[in-house]
């Protein structure tokens, strides 16, 4: 009897990992590579495929501490719900296949959620501009300056048993990691200094456009659709008048934010007129060519 119990305990996953994949053979390998190395075995690891016209799922299965699954709907968030169905072990940590994590690094978030009592965590950002224009290296100069950055959460975030039960499931938005982020305070939410993940800029102001207003719209969809959430994004006109005078230098860089900003601007009120809620414009520069 108590060798029966024993297996049963070491049977159980230390956490789990929730990757969402829409045609991302050219990244899934990279992704995987970095998460698998040196990952305890006793991780659940879900890749599901959705809407997939590429090999995406013939990449994420060989790997074999990856489990793949595919559905015919090409929607992240039904990607999401589906995989939770299919893991069992909190904490939860829930990752990008465009981005790159190490094990060793969501070995450390799960640690946080499990022994430091936090809810919800979300490592730092590095954000690799090594082949980004120059206008897309001045937006970001800015943007890493202002509040949002660094409380942000999305990407990759994990959650506790506790936070994941603050809400039933994904919901049909664009914005799902905003959605996530909108049931926790400040306090709630850590973002660890020695945690980190890095996501590939786009190597032109085109792409860098495109994806900051579907992050942009889906705010706005995130708030017609739940109201009562108490979202802000925490960058303000405020913010950006601030670091002009703190850091009159950038006055260059702000020009280009400003610019961008009001593209996504004229772009959130084409889809607003639109009723568009379905169009997923995503980076394709960033992206390796096969």
């Amino acid at each position: 009897m108590l060798a029966v119990t024993l297996n049963l305990l070491e049977s159980v996953a230390m956490f789990s990992v929730v990757i969402p994949a829409h045609n991302e053979g050219a990244v899934i390998t990279r992704c995987l590579d970095a998460l698998t190395t040196g990952l305890n075995e006793d991780v659940e690891i879900v890749v599901v495929c959705n809407g997939c016209s590429d090999n995406t799922a013939e990449l994420a299965r060989a790997f074999k501490q990856v489990e793949v699954y595919e559905l015919d709907v090409p929607s992240k968030v039904n990607a999401i719900n589906f995989a939770e169905l299919q893991v069992s072990a909190f904490p939860r940590i829930y990752v990008d296949s465009d981005l790159i994590i190490t094990g060793a690094e969501l070995e450390r978030i799960a640690s946080y959620l499990r022994n430091d009592g936090a809810m919800a965590v979300a490592p730092r950002m590095i954000i690799d501009e090594s082949r980004s224009s120059w206008p897309v290296k001045a937006y970001h100069r800015v943007w890493k300056r202002l509040p949002y950055y660094a409380s942000r959460l999305g990407g990759v975030f994990g959650l506790s048993e506790q936070a994941r039960s603050r809400f039933h499931h994904f919901p049909q938005i664009i914005a799902d990691d905003a959605f996530v982020r909108a049931q926790f305070s400040q306090d709630e939410r850590l973002v660890p200094d020695d945690c980190s993940f890095t996501a590939i800029a786009p190597f032109n102001l085109r792409d860098l456009i495109k994806i900051k207003t579907r992050s942009r719209f889906g705010n706005v969809e995130l708030k017609e659709k739940f109201p009562e959430l108490a979202y802000a994004q925490d960058n303000s006109s405020g913010s950006l008048v601030g670091l002009i005078a703190k850091s009159p230098w950038l006055l260059p860089s702000i020009f280009v934010y400003v610019y961008v900003n009001f593209r996504i601007r004229l772009g959130v009120r084409k889809r607003l007129r639109n009723r568009d809620y379905s169009t997923w414009e995503r980076d394709e520069s960033s992206r390796p060519k096969s």
